[in-house]
């Protein structure tokens, strides 16, 4: 088991991840990051269009990022 942080990442600040999760393969890390980008697309509540969701190892190596895009275009509304 492997720990990974899931810290999103903006131009302006950052919000890190300081408790990590475990995952017995990378491949389990992206789709939680994906999720959590997609979560973070749809919900709106949080404006972070142009934010990403970056996966780091114990030893703070990006692994890799997520960008969170725009909910209108997630969404394909209008």
């Amino acid at each position: 088991m492997q720990i990974y942080f899931f810290d999103l990442v903006g131009q302006s600040r950052s919000e890190y991840d300081y408790r990590g999760r475990k995952f017995s393969e990378p491949r389990q890390a992206f789709q939680l990051a994906q999720l959590i980008a997609h979560d973070l697309e749809v919900d709106g509540a949080d404006d972070r269009t142009g934010w990403s969701v970056n996966v780091r190892s114990i030893d703070g190596q990006k692994i890799f990022e997520i960008p969170i895009r725009d909910s209108d275009l997630v969404a394909g509304c209008c």
